[in-house]
């Protein structure tokens, strides 16, 4: 993982990869999307590392103690655009939910890794957003 200003953390392939191919997987602590809720409201910080999926009700995961995952720091990218190269797939495993990174074309050394959130009510989306003053 490299740091790069101003997007700030970023992922990196440190090989390449083909279409296809699993990247990481979001790891974190499993809890209510009501729970995700009252974190965010108490967290002083302004980054989220809550992810929301669905499978068989409503879930969330929060990455935020888990600095050792690479995946909660992989950037947004928008469906269509360039940078864009995966996307997060749920995935049931023996029965248990797993959130994986699939590359969506092949992927370069030193190329950086990016997904679309899903979320269109982004600050960073928005015309003549500055990313300074998030960090």
């Amino acid at each position: 993982m490299f740091v790069f200003f101003p997007v700030g953390n970023g992922v990196f392939a440190t090989s390449a990869f083909h279409k296809g191919s699993f990247l990481l997987e979001y790891c974190g602590d499993r809890i209510t999307p009501e729970e995700a809720e009252e974190k965010e409201k108490k967290r002083k910080s302004r980054r989220s590392y809550v992810f929301y999926y669905n499978w068989n009700g409503e879930h969330a995961i929060d990455a935020t103690k888990w600095s050792d995952r690479l995946c909660r720091f992989v950037n947004d990218e928008k469906i269509g655009y360039p940078k864009n190269n995966s996307a997060m797939k749920l995935k049931v495993i023996n029965g248990y939910p797993r959130l994986c990174l699939f590359a969506t074309r092949d992927i370069n050394i030193n190329e950086e890794l990016r997904y679309d959130y899903g979320d269109n009510d982004l600050p960073w989306r928005e015309v003549g957003f500055s990313l300074y003053f998030l960090f």
